[in-house]
């Protein structure tokens, strides 16, 4: 026969056991803590030329068009990294700050269009000195693209350049259009003008900066060599601090084993027959 008591118990024990195995599957979170995160990447920021001259059809559909898709396309590839983007014309404006929200930065990149920028002309003097100051101060991974036709207006270029190569920051430059040009309406005048392709200045702002220069192809394969390229140099660990729940499942987990484990030791026969010997033994 068995003891109730223990008997009783025990199916106890094992209920509270089971309840506490459930718990734990549930993976409950209490108690907050702060934890660095970290992730492998590089931070890298396009300087794209929004100006009229871009609008130019030497390179199909437009020049801006055609280096929209060169972004867009490597946005496509890239997984771990931070991009933001400039647009700049006249001046530079910060369209999208870093970040890896790559879909928020295709948004922010299809929207782009020779209007974006108010103020008439090319700056990219303005795009270099913006592009200094968008990278956070602890970053070791320091990338500007820069596409543009390179015709620079304010002839300050070359000067912001030099300035970047000292804060560790390296410039890719893409040229868009043909040495050949081809003709525009002056956004000012109205005029005829010829706008072509100013390699110079952006072979310039590469060798200054120890990037490289490619010239925009319909087949789109400079981005790709532009990607080598920059993957081939160190990429950096960036530590995200956030706030997190703690995982307590582990805490059910232990307990369910103690009281599986005392449940195991506990036999209701033997429980049973101790006590009728007892009985026994009071009565002689």
């Amino acid at each position: 026969s068995h003891s109730p008591f223990w008997t009783g118990f025990k199916l106890f024990l094992s209920i509270l056991a089971l309840s506490c195995i459930i718990i734990a599957l549930a993976r409950p979170q209490w108690d907050y803590e702060n934890k660095e995160l970290q992730s492998s990447g590089m931070d890298i920021i396009f300087a794209l030329d929004v100006s009229k001259s871009m609008d130019a059809t030497d390179m199909m559909p437009s020049r801006l068009l055609r280096a929209i898709l060169q972004i867009g396309s490597f946005l496509e590839q890239v997984k771990t990294d931070r991009i933001g983007i400039i647009a700049f014309a006249g001046t530079a404006t910060l369209q999208c700050p870093l970040t890896d929200d790559y879909e928020a930065v295709r948004i922010v990149l299809n929207g782009l269009n020779s209007n974006t920028v108010e103020i008439p002309g090319t700056d990219i003097g303005s795009a270099l000195r913006l592009a200094e100051n968008a990278f956070p101060e602890g970053s070791k991974s320091k990338t500007l693209v820069l596409i543009s036709d390179g015709e620079d207006l304010q002839h300050s270029a070359l000067r912001e350049a030099r300035i970047l190569k000292t804060k560790g920051i390296r410039v890719y430059t893409m040229g868009v259009g043909s040495p050949e040009g081809t003709i525009i309406r002056h956004p000012e005048t109205g005029e005829e003008v010829k706008s072509k392709l100013d390699e110079a200045t952006l072979q310039e702002i590469a060798r200054i900066t120890e990037g490289e220069y490619y010239r925009v192809t319909p087949g789109g394969e400079e981005i790709q060599l532009i990607l080598k390229r920059i993957y081939e140099s160190e990429s950096t660990r960036r530590g995200k601090k956030v706030t997190i729940l703690k995982e307590q499942y582990y805490l059910f987990g232990i307990l369910a084993i103690i009281l599986l484990m005392i449940e195991s030791f506990i036999d209701p026969r033997k429980r049973k027959r101790g006590i009728m010997a007892a009985e026994k033994s009071n009565e002689h």
